[in-house]
């Protein structure tokens, strides 16, 4: 009887990898590297779930993608164990960009969903039609919104999205939260910035200015502003602030990605960022607070001019 990783690695080979999951397979290895895991760890899904903000479809996948190439052991009844040294597991190389196609049917669905013109049940084929693309590139997209909490495939035919922001008044009122929320995170007595996190989420805001913009970046840009707003909620230590961070971040895709401010702001809110790193790196998380209140102020400022139609 064949064993469940050899299982795992056929089922990987019939079923590529999405995006998502090589990113996070990516970030399980550098999560294991930071607690200093021993072979014979056991990785507990939950937790992972947990950590990256994300549901258990994708984590398996990348549990999956790690058992293929031989990092973990897929066991039965007991999950995935590490199965080899770190320092010996294979490099998984950078994550492919997103093709252009993807990228531009991601934010085109975005809009549509912003305007009321996707309905929140649909087939396949109507989103084929809708946007004139070709059925493989909505079939990954669909896929990944799935894996990202967006979407949900309804039993026997087509598709559910889910609940997002999806009005000025949502808008509002999560803008609200969020300048009550964040900067009393960067003020918890436990806070503790991860210097890896830090040195690379620096280097990722340094490139992305230099990068000429284009409407498609906006899924990139909004992923790269999620990680940073989730990264500073995680190293606060506080399970339940992570929580509503992670829930804010998931009820923003659709409005992030459907990008409407200009690239100015995209410009700003980097080197606010950059800004709030540098204050928190210096110790003085009060100041930091300070320009992470500032930060969403203009944000939401931003919003409003955006949309004549938020008083």
């Amino acid at each position: 009887m064949p064993s469940t990783t050899t299982l795992l690695e056929k089922t990987a080979s019939e079923h590529p990898p999405s995006r998502l999951q090589e990113e996070l397979a990516a970030g399980i290895i550098q999560l294991l590297k930071e607690q200093g895991a021993g072979v014979g760890h056991h990785l507990v899904e939950l937790d992972l779930c947990r950590h990256f903000g994300v549901s258990r479809t994708p984590v398996r996948g990348a549990l999956k993608l790690l058992a293929a190439r031989g990092v973990v052991e897929g066991r039965a009844n007991r999950g995935f164990v590490l199965r080899q040294p770190l320092d010996k597991a294979p490099d998984l190389g950078p994550v492919a960009d997103r093709g252009e196609d993807d990228a531009h049917l991601f934010v085109a669905i975005a809009q549509a969903r912003m305007a009321g013109r996707l309905p929140d049940q649909c087939t396949q084929q109507e989103i084929v039609r809708l946007f004139d693309t070709k059925v493989a590139v909505v079939v990954r997209v669909l896929r990944e919104l799935a894996e990202l909490g967006l979407v949900e495939r309804k039993p026997g035919n087509g598709w559910r999205f889910l609940p997002s922001i999806d009005s000025a008044l949502a808008q509002r009122e999560s803008y609200q939260f969020r300048m009550l929320l964040e900067p009393a995170i960067l003020l918890q007595p436990g806070f503790k910035l991860d210097p890896a996190w830090v040195k690379r989420a620096r280097a990722h805001h340094q490139s992305f200015l230099d990068k000429p913009w284009r409407n498609t970046l906006a899924v990139e840009f909004y992923e790269m502003n999620a990680d940073f707003h989730e990264a500073l909620a995680r190293a606060s230590g506080n399970r339940y602030m992570l929580s509503a961070m992670q829930q804010q971040n998931q009820l923003r895709r659709f409005l992030n990605y459907h990008w409407d401010y200009g690239v100015e702001r995209v410009r700003d809110s980097v080197h606010e960022h950059l800004a709030i790193l540098s204050a928190l790196e210096g110790g003085d998380n009060e100041f930091a607070a300070a320009l992470m209140r500032k930060h969403l102020a203009s944000a939401k400022a931003a919003y409003s001019e955006s949309d004549p139609g938020d008083s």
